[in-house]
C-alpha cells in the first residue's frame, strides 16, 4: 500500500498570496499581522484554512501556521526578513506564484471575503490586529457575556492598551459588522 500524502496547497496559498497583496497595503505585513488576519479571516469570514488557535503573547495565535511560514519561506514561497526598526518582514518570494496557482480554486472562490476583511484590517499596524483579533476571540469564546466582562479580561490581559482604547476597537468592530 502506497502512502499518500495531501500537500495543503490551500494554507501554503492564503499565505503566499497574503504576502502579494500585503504589498499593496504600504504597512509591514510581519508574522504577528499573518497570524492575526489569517485568524479574522478563517473565524470572522469563513474562510477554511483549519488552522487551531490558542490564546498567545500578542493575542490568537496557531503554532501550526508558524510551521507552515517557516516551510513556505524555506521554498521560497514567502520572503521572510527582520526589520531594523522591529519586527518582521512578508514578501512575496521567488516560488509565491507557484504557490498561488496551485491553490487558485482556493483563493478565487474566497477572494470576495479577503477582500471584505483586508479592507478592514490591511491597514492596521501589528499591535491594533493585536486587539482587534484579541477582542474577536474573546466575543467568540464568551458568548453572550457583556461587553464590560470581555473588556476588564482583554485589559487584564494586555494592560498596555487602556480601558477607553478597547472600548473603542470594540465600536470600530460593531461598526464593521465584525462582533454583534
Amino acid at each position: 500500500m502506497a502512502l499518500e500524502f495531501k500537500v495543503p496547497w490551500e494554507k501554503y496559498g492564503i499565505i503566499s498570496y497574503l504576502a502579494k497583496v500585503m504589498e499593496d497595503f504600504h504597512v509591514q505585513f510581519g508574522k504577528t499581522s499573518l497570524q492575526k488576519i489569517v485568524y479574522i479571516l478563517q473565524e470572522v469570514y469563513g474562510i477554511k484554512t483549519d488552522y487551531s488557535y490558542t490564546l498567545y503573547n500578542y493575542g490568537p495565535y496557531s503554532f501550526d501556521l508558524a510551521s507552515d511560514l517557516d516551510y513556505i519561506a524555506a521554498l521560497k514561497g514567502v520572503e521572510v526578513s527582520w526589520v531594523n526598526t522591529g519586527g518582521y518582514n512578508i514578501k512575496p518570494g521567488d516560488a509565491t506564484n507557484i504557490f498561488i496557482d496551485k491553490s487558485q480554486s482556493f483563493i478565487s472562490s474566497n477572494k470576495t471575503n479577503i477582500k471584505k476583511a483586508l479592507d478592514i484590517f490591511g491597514r492596521l499596524h501589528a499591535k491594533e490586529l493585536e486587539l482587534q483579533a484579541t477582542i474577536i476571540y474573546f466575543f467568540k469564546e464568551f458568548a453572550g457575556r457583556d461587553e464590560q466582562f470581555i473588556s476588564y479580561q482583554i485589559r487584564l490581559l494586555k494592560p498596555y492598551f487602556s480601558e477607553k482604547r478597547i472600548r473603542s476597537a470594540i465600536d470600530e468592530l460593531r461598526k464593521s459588522k465584525v462582533i454583534n
